[in-house]
């Protein structure tokens, strides 16, 4: 049977009561008319640069004639029935068809002059079912053709459009046109403000401000009564209100905006919605009692609304906010029923506003502000916050005391705010907390405040002393006791930035510390402890060879005059045991942790390689031992990891390139398939060759 004669069972099949059949016979007829379209005769009238719409559309209104092709003309006859058929659910079906075809500008050229009157005369009609797949339509026709070829039409079908659906669909086709490259500027207007609508009627009803000062309003909408429809019941009104808080979180975020933000209107209606999720807000009308009464303890609104304060730091502009914004955020802080969720998002928003205000221009005067508002009881609340009953919030609170003191370590009066505050005290409390995830965020939090100031001794609590050999030695004791996995991996990424970041350690100290978290980490039994672990042998490695200057891009540099760094390096690596801990993890049960260990011993065996003093001077005949013959090999060949000759023997021995490769072969803790498996199957097998045709 030729593709053409099934085509009119395709279609029928449309209708099948099995949800899977009915959808894979509309994903067919795109393909088929797709690919029709785009292998056709019309498809040599695209350019070689871009598609000329305008140039064309006398030549492709006679489509039937010019294509001539059997499997176009039934499936577009078919589209063109069900557009003109005023049954709702046929119509939907047809501009989802038409939707996913014109995701091709081929297509868009061949087809859209046959479907467009049909498609106008829709948007004359009732649009109650129908409105969310046309608005698909007609964005995905502006994603596709270049906009300086987009017919004008097609931004005037889209303004009609946008004024013409009810308010919920609206707001998600103007997020899409906000979205477009070169919209026309009265379009985005017009998107922004109904964007903006839902605000501006809460605003209107709880505020005394005058009318200047809210949101642009579009007086040509006939949206309003639609939006007092949605604030009339308490379910429409907190999802209207979500998705209007949600798009525009999602357009603040945006790399760029063509129209500026009304910032301070923006920022004052978000806040007023916030205020009267925690019932701190007066409303001065009764539809605004209403609205008040639907959002007190609206905890999504709450998030959503959170999320829209802090992308307005991000904006130059959203910085004149800074003082209304903290406001609220302090009040939010203040307010002993704050949700868990919300409280962290609470703490985030506060993040950055504070990093804004720094890094402000008039870093000066926003700093002052910055200072009172962590004066304004912020401190005190943040003390309690973190033995509050509930361990999400102790854990977000002690998370954001972290990134504050790392973000602002630089500043002398942030520091001493801190360093006096006696925070480090309770964090160092915490280190106890009966739920693991705290005490993990208390270590990071503890590793990122101790870059603040090297002054921990000017604490009075004798019980909890800040002293550095304290701090080191609460770190080791979690990292040997503690039995669950998050505090130790903590402990280990504490000190891998530590030595990444040129932490205040001394040489001395460093030396002495990373071989004794290193003999605890890399025994460890969850594999993530021993990654980090190998992480830290890794920095601490390139951290020698910086301060030694035997870098493998300076020690291949002829006559440097590093090989007797590089000699010294390696032998303290075995006289500090990091050689035999490697060794040891290249043959580790989990293959992430062997595979990290094989690329460091690799980058040992670079630097080695350009000492001439380390030569290998034993034949041992090619044998290449495994993780059960490694210590009967080094003992019948007289080799002592101790000895850094020895260890470079090992080195070559070992044959990590062939290792490295053989760890390669499978990646099923990355993907779970039946190639990862097989793949397991020939890694773990001594001759691969001789099974890949089982495997096959």
């Amino acid at each position: 049977m030729r593709l053409y004669d099934s085509i009119s069972g395709i279609i029928c099949l449309q209708k099948d009561p099995s949800i899977f059949v009915a959808s894979t016979a509309s994903q067919l007829l795109v393909n088929i008319l797709s690919f029709s379209l785009k292998h056709s005769e019309l498809a040599a009238l695209e350019t070689s640069s871009k598609i000329q719409l305008t140039d064309k559309i006398g030549t492709l209104t006679g489509l039937d004639s010019t294509v001539g092709s059997k499997c176009v003309r039934p499936i577009t006859e078919h589209i063109e029935d069900f557009l003109r058929s005023n049954v709702p659910s046929n119509i939907q079906q047809a501009l989802k068809l038409l939707s996913k075809v014109f995701c091709d500008p081929v297509c868009i050229t061949s087809l859209w002059p046959k479907m467009e009157g049909n498609v106008r005369l829709l948007l004359n009609g009732d649009l109650a079912r129908i409105g969310q797949p046309l608005a698909e339509l007609f964005l995905n026709i502006s994603r596709t053709v270049p906009c300086e070829v987009l017919q004008p039409k097609t931004w005037e079908f889209l303004g009609l459009l946008l004024r013409s659906l009810n308010q919920a669909e609206a707001l998600a086709l103007a997020s899409g046109i906000l979205k477009l490259q070169n919209c026309p500027q009265p379009l985005r207007l017009q998107a922004m403000t109904t964007v903006c609508q839902p605000l501006n009627y809460i605003y209107s009803t709880t505020s005394v401000e005058p009318k200047k000062a809210t949101v642009l309003l579009d007086d040509s909408s006939n949206q309003e009564v639609d939006i007092e429809h949605h604030f009339c019941k308490k379910s429409s009104c907190i999802s209207l209100t979500c998705q209007t808080l949600s798009y525009l979180c999602e357009l603040l975020q945006m790399p760029s905006q063509v129209i500026d933000f009304p910032y301070q209107a923006l920022t004052n209606s978000v806040i007023t919605i916030l205020h009267l999720c925690i019932g701190t807000a007066v409303p001065i009308t009764s539809a605004g009692v209403k609205i008040s009464r639907h959002l007190i303890g609206c905890i999504k609104v709450q998030r959503a609304g959170i999320d829209v304060i802090g992308a307005i730091a991000q904006w130059p502009e959203g910085i004149k906010e800074v003082d209304n914004a903290l406001n609220l955020l302090l009040d939010y802080v203040r307010n002993p029923d704050t949700d868990c969720t919300v409280w962290k998002k609470t703490l985030q928003a506060s993040l950055q506003w504070m990093s804004r205000c720094i890094n402000a221009a008039d870093s000066h005067v926003l700093e002052t502000k910055l200072q009172e508002f962590l004066n304004g009881d912020f401190i005190s609340i943040m003390k309690k916050r973190l033995f509050d009953v509930h361990w999400e919030i102790r854990d977000s609170t002690v998370e954001f005391l972290g990134e504050l003191c790392f973000q602002f370590k630089d500043i002398q009066n942030f520091s001493l705010l801190i360093g006096t505050s006696g925070l480090h005290h309770l964090v160092l409390q915490l280190l106890s907390d009966p739920e693991s995830y705290v005490r993990a965020s208390g270590i990071i939090a503890l590793g990122k405040m101790d870059y603040l100031t090297p002054s921990w001794q000017t604490s009075s609590n004798e019980k909890f002393p800040a002293m550095k050999e304290n701090i080191l030695s609460h770190l080791l004791d979690i990292l040997n006791q503690d039995t669950e996995g998050f505090p130790r991996r903590a402990v280990v990424k504490v000190f891998v930035d530590w030595v990444k970041n040129n932490y205040k350690l001394s040489s001395y100290d460093l030396v002495d510390l990373v071989p004794v978290v290193l003999k605890v980490g890399i025994y460890d039994l969850d594999w993530e402890v021993k990654i980090y672990s190998l992480e830290l042998a890794e920095a601490f490695i390139d951290w020698s060879t910086f301060n030694l200057s035997i870098s493998p891009y300076a020690i291949a540099l002829p006559n440097n005059g590093s090989s007797t760094h590089v000699r010294c390096f390696l032998q303290n690596l075995c006289d500090t045991g990091i050689f035999v801990l490697l060794i040891h993890s290249l043959w580790d049960c989990d293959r992430p942790v062997a595979q990290k260990a094989c690329k460091i011993l690799l980058k040992l065996k670079t630097i080695a390689s350009h000492d001439d003093s380390l030569k290998i001077v034993k034949n041992l005949n090619g044998y290449k031992p495994n993780n059960e013959s490694f210590d009967s090999w080094l003992s019948h060949n007289h080799l002592s990891l101790k000895n850094v000759t020895d260890a470079v023997e090992v080195l070559t021995a070992l044959d990590l390139e062939y290792q490295h490769q053989h760890l390669t072969c499978s990646s099923d803790y990355i993907e779970s398939s039946l190639r990862s498996l097989l793949q397991d199957i020939l890694a773990a097998a001594e001759n691969s060759e001789e099974n890949d045709a089982d495997c096959y």
